[in-house]
């Protein structure tokens, strides 16, 4: 018996047959995740088994082999012609397997590494398919050289209209001072810098927000360390809530279980870290719970949209504590794709010109974009709460000569006051947001600069900032 698929997956499959015939060697297929690419993947490789072709298929992690195994044997695809290996073992064993008539790669955004090149240079005559959601590396790195056509498929919003996906609500309540995130070598932030931004951290408000918004609901954890996971999971038994850990170095049988048990809801929270991100899947998952920062857009993606996959009348919830949003918008953000590469240098550039403007709810946290707010007449979708939107206009300068009304002139010298004090602190002195507001008016700098130099606001959501200094304003609006 084989896959019924989606109008949508047997596009992708066919497209992907259309190109290798044109003659591409190397196609890449981008379907967000949740998509069902494994059913895509396992009807390819039936279809040509089927022809008494040979198929290699390549994981990046042992635990995938298991999994595609069973995908595979469920499509009816020919095992004895399929060599179904991680791409290290592949790499090692090179000369004694035997050659393939078509390579699939699994999770390709991976296959810059030296293992896959090695694999894709030995069979350099074989076309091969890559498989992603996420097209992109933290470096900037394309995938032109290995892939000459992209195959795009539909995108997250399409598929939440269509019923494919579940729709979603996104809650950003930040526990961490993201200021102090600094990155390593590989583009991620460092253990240590997130343990340093993760210090002020209550345990307990992290439970306390699960109660509030998503109580109830079968929740996985990601966090930065083992550490930090274990606390976590410490703190809801603590509320009562049955919570497990699970990391790599956990026995497999025991490992088996506890997923077995938050399959048939016995565990309403499962902590990890990084485990439970590409290829796997819990059906019926309805939250996601971040704790841990990344700059990867590829492992954001993959965790938050985790309990996105579809049930009917399914809502997913996202609780997002480390302001992951900030950097990669939201799940369903309309995205471009390409294979080739980006100079970080203009990263930043990129990015400013295809901003997208996201708004929270001060009331409940809510993430949405601008436009969702404004179909909503300016309401929270979540929680109904009636959203101050602020205007930044430009400076304008009158140009135009004026007599001046000498009677209006008068000295205000509780002004004054306020700026000499202000004018001779060292910032070193400041203390409360009250001050640092007094210490830039006296200066006359911007609210840009007051939001930058603030400790912990940094990176804050504009309108979160505002809400933070409205009343500071106010309190001095006769002044300045």
């Amino acid at each position: 018996m084989t896959f019924q698929l989606y109008d949508y997956q047997t596009e992708l499959v066919t497209k992907a047959r259309k190109s290798l015939a044109k003659g591409h060697k190397g196609v890449l297929i981008q379907s967000p995740p949740g998509s069902g690419k494994s059913v895509v993947i396992a009807e390819i490789a039936r279809l040509t088994t089927d022809k008494g072709n040979r198929v290699m298929f390549l994981v990046h992690r042992k635990e995938l082999v298991e999994q595609i195994t069973e995908t595979f044997t469920a499509n009816d695809v020919d095992l004895n012609l399929c060599t179904i290996m991680t791409v290290t073992k592949v790499a090692n064993r090179l000369i004694k397997l035997p050659k393939p008539d078509l390579i699939i790669t699994d999770e390709t955004h991976h296959s810059r590494a030296k293992t896959y090149r090695k694999i894709y240079d030995y069979y350099s005559d074989v076309p091969r398919l890559g498989f992603t959601a996420t097209p992109w590396r933290m470096n900037g790195k394309g995938f032109d050289d290995i892939y000459s056509e992209m195959i795009v498929g539909k995108s997250v919003k399409w598929l939440i209209e269509n019923k494919r996906l579940a729709p979603y609500e996104f809650y950003s309540i930040p526990r961490a001072d993201i200021d102090k995130l600094k990155k390593s070598s590989t583009g991620d932030y460092t253990n240590q810098s997130i343990e340093d931004a993760l210090k002020t951290t209550i345990f307990g408000d992290v439970v306390e927000n699960y109660v509030k918004v998503a109580n109830g609901q079968k929740t996985i954890l990601y966090a930065h360390s083992i550490e930090y996971s274990e606390k976590f999971a410490d703190e809801f038994r603590s509320a009562g809530i049955k919570a497990v850990h699970v990391d790599s170095k956990t026995p497999s049988s025991e490992r088996d279980e506890i997923m077995n048990d938050f399959r048939n809801g016995k565990i309403k929270v499962l902590c990890n870290v990084d485990l439970i991100s590409e290829g796997f899947d819990v059906p019926d998952c309805t939250c996601v719970i971040m704790v841990r920062p990344t700059d990867s857009l590829v492992l954001y993606l993959q965790q938050s949209m985790r309990c996105m996959r579809y049930q009917p009348n399914k809502t997913a919830t996202i609780i997002d504590h480390v302001a992951n949003y900030i950097r990669h918008f939201l799940p369903d953000t309309d995205r471009t794709w390409h294979l080739e590469s980006f100079e970080k240098k203009h990263k930043k550039k990129q990015q400013n010109e295809n901003e997208i403007a996201i708004k929270e709810c001060p009331n409940c946290f809510g993430v949405m974009e601008s436009k969702t707010l404004k179909e909503n007449n300016f309401c929270c979708p979540y929680c109904g709460f009636k959203i101050e939107v602020v205007k930044i206009e430009k400076d304008v300068i009158d140009t135009t000569l004026s007599k001046l009304d000498t009677q209006q002139i008068v000295v205000d010298y509780s002004k004054i006051n306020l700026i000499k004090k202000y004018k001779s602190t060292d910032k070193k002195e400041l203390q409360s947001i009250e001050d640092w507001y007094l210490y830039a008016k006296a200066r006359n700098y911007k609210d840009g600069w007051l939001k930058h130099n603030i400790p912990g606001f940094k990176n804050t959501p504009w309108s979160i900032f505002y809400q933070t200094i409205k009343p500071i304003k106010r309190k001095y609006s006769s002044i300045f």
